[in-house]
């Protein structure tokens, strides 16, 4: 006798147009709750309760949805996901996400961009509420209560209220106060007396000391309110910033290097008779620099001019190759955000593999290498070839 497939029919709601606050690149059901993101949540709720075939109607992004979900090989389950035009052409059975599987309801209707800012959130406050009957974590429980995970960093000094939940590698400082109600994304580090509580900390952020977080989310350097319905990019660093950003802005002693090169160079690059280009290029922050660079010759004097980006603090002596603002690479999309989000260079370990552009077919490989990690290790390689690369014909 045949097994009857065993289905669950879910509907993700178009929110798309609500989110002008966070503008996000992803739909609603891939932002993260907790310790991952909301879809997976409900696919663990499905493994969990024996469904072999989870069958998923959206309006919303379809594509980012699927590419994510890879057809469920992560959950040895069937998945199917099914665009449609809107929601109301989703199947009369099927289960609408509205929040969390054990939790399925809104607190408030959305009817505005602050509405679904609140209600993510509260999805996370609910959560965080209920780690302990969540069966896959890797965090472990503090004696205050909350939840920690691997390689964390807490100073003694620092006073837990639970509940929170702080992800792996993080770095609490002391006098700095974690909850009630906090979730602290992965790789973020929060300063000395600073206060997260009911608040939403995002990987890879730092909150600076004194700095105090009440029923917010942060984003690196943007501040989202869903009680006030405001977003607030923060310019000050020593309030919210990128860690990225933080680690690889130029260092005094390279911008005066910079403009001492500058000043000893500019006279040759004047006779050389280059023919120049401007490019606009992201400068790692979400802006952009405009570039004026060489066509041919000699890379040190195509690139002069970028030393005076160097000396602004704008660029590293030492860096991946500035990405052009139409530069785009269609293999890994990932991978192309966090390009773009990198502080560019005057030298890279590109030019030593003999790739000057971004548009060389391999150069976002030594890119992507260069940006994840091992910085002085890639530096010290540089260095070492610096007169070799400044002199490279290109």
């Amino acid at each position: 006798m045949t097994k009857k497939t065993k289905t669950w029919t879910l509907l993700l709601p178009d929110w798309s147009e609500r989110d002008t606050l966070w503008r996000n690149s992803k739909p609603f059901a891939l932002w993260p709750v907790g310790n991952q993101l909301l879809i997976d949540h409900w696919l663990d709720h499905a493994v969990e309760n024996g469904f072999d075939l989870i069958e998923i109607h959206t309006a919303d992004r379809p594509t980012e949805l699927r590419d994510h979900l890879n057809g469920g090989a992560f959950w040895s389950r069937e998945i199917r996901v099914v665009p449609i035009s809107s929601d109301d052409k989703a199947p009369e059975d099927a289960t609408p996400v509205l929040g969390l599987p054990n939790q399925n309801r809104l607190k408030e209707k959305i009817s505005n961009e602050a509405g679904l800012l609140r209600h993510w959130l509260y999805l996370n406050r609910k959560w965080v509420e209920s780690i302990d009957t969540y069966r896959l974590r890797i965090e472990v429980q503090h004696a205050s209560g909350g939840w920690i995970g691997p390689h964390a960093r807490i100073h003694p000094g620092a006073k837990l209220v639970a509940p929170f939940w702080i992800q792996g590698k993080c770095d609490i400082a002391p006098g700095a106060q974690i909850g009630p109600n906090a979730c602290i994304g992965e790789n973020a580090i929060i300063d000395e007396d600073a206060t997260i509580q009911n608040s939403v900390v995002l990987p890879g952020t730092m909150v600076g000391r004194h700095t105090m977080l009440d029923n917010v989310a942060v984003d690196g350097g943007l501040l989202l309110d869903g009680k006030h319905g405001c977003r607030v990019p923060i310019a000050d660093s020593f309030i919210l910033s990128k860690i990225g950003q933080k680690i690889k802005g130029a260092p005094l002693y390279e911008r005066i290097f910079a403009a001492l090169l500058f000043s000893a160079l500019s006279p040759v690059a004047a006779l050389s008779r280059i023919d120049w280009t401007e490019l606009s290029v992201h400068d790692g922050r979400g802006g952009e620099l405009t570039l004026k660079t060489g066509n041919s010759g000699r890379l040190i004097f195509r690139r002069i001019h970028w030393l005076k980006e160097v000396f602004k603090g704008r660029m590293r002596l030492i860096g991946i190759l500035p990405r052009p603002t139409d530069w785009s690479l269609e293999a890994d999309n990932e991978v192309e955000h966090r390009l773009k989000e990198t502080l560019p260079g005057f030298l890279s370990l590109s030019d030593l593999h003999d790739c000057h552009s971004p548009n060389d077919p391999d150069e976002w490989i030594h890119a992507s290498y260069q940006a994840l990690g091992a910085n002085q290790d890639v530096s010290k390689i540089v260095r070492s070839n610096l007169l070799k690369l400044a002199f490279k014909n290109a």
